[in-house]
């Protein structure tokens, strides 16, 4: 079931965002494909959308006799492999790629003073950057096994707002992270088109040591 809902695509880029953000970060991966031939992965727009998962098989397994309503402890029982699957499928994504991008808006993080005070309304942004943080560095030529090209899109759902009343904060350690402006981002397209022979990604390295693979 993980395989056909969240499968493992071939990606240079994991671009973590707040669900509010999809069009920036579609944005961000036309714009990095375009200029470096760079594939980005995000999760929205390649894999089939959990919660449509979550009702079919709710529908089938976890509603009473009468189908009135659904079985409190069912549901949360299929809810959690479910999220398990999905939180296991991201990870993997994102010790699959070479480099993870993380786009810091007002949706994605509640505190905007300072980087290190960070936090999130979502689970799943708390769970990617916790992830990036102690996820295992590997060499470079670890990753470029792969020639570029397209990665097929599977399906696109709407997420409903479903988190209006309940908000619960999660404290986001982005102290492994370094923030690339816009300025930053157009002299790596003029480096590259300088050095077209260069790997991109190592220019992003060259220019933010942080960031530099083994």
């Amino acid at each position: 079931m993980r395989k056909d809902w969240f499968p493992e695509v071939e990606a240079d880029i994991f671009i973590s965002h707040s669900h509010t953000d999809k069009d920036l970060a579609i944005c961000l991966a036309g714009w990095l494909y375009k200029k470096f031939e760079i594939r980005a992965f995000i999760d929205s727009m390649i894999w089939n959308y959990a919660d449509d998962l979550l009702l079919a098989i709710d529908k089938r397994y976890c509603l009473s006799q009468d189908e009135s309503h659904y079985i409190y402890q069912k549901r949360n029982y299929s809810t959690s492999h479910v999220h398990i699957m999905l939180t296991a499928s991201l990870n993997k994504m994102i010790d699959k790629v070479e480099c993870f991008f993380f786009i810091k808006t007002p949706n994605s993080i509640t505190t905007q003073k300072a980087i290190e005070d960070a936090k999130t309304y979502s689970p799943w942004i708390y769970s990617e950057i916790e992830t990036s943080r102690i996820i295992r560095k590997k060499p470079w030529k670890f990753y470029r096994k792969f020639d570029a090209s397209e990665i097929k899109l599977f399906s696109e759902s709407k997420q409903e707002d479903i988190n209006k009343k309940l908000k619960i904060e999660h404290p986001l350690d982005t102290g492994h992270l370094e923030e690339i402006s816009k300025n930053e981002l157009l002299l790596w397209v003029q480096q590259f088109k300088a050095n077209p022979e260069k790997y991109p990604l190592d220019n992003l390295y060259n220019n933010h040591p942080l960031l530099k693979r083994l």
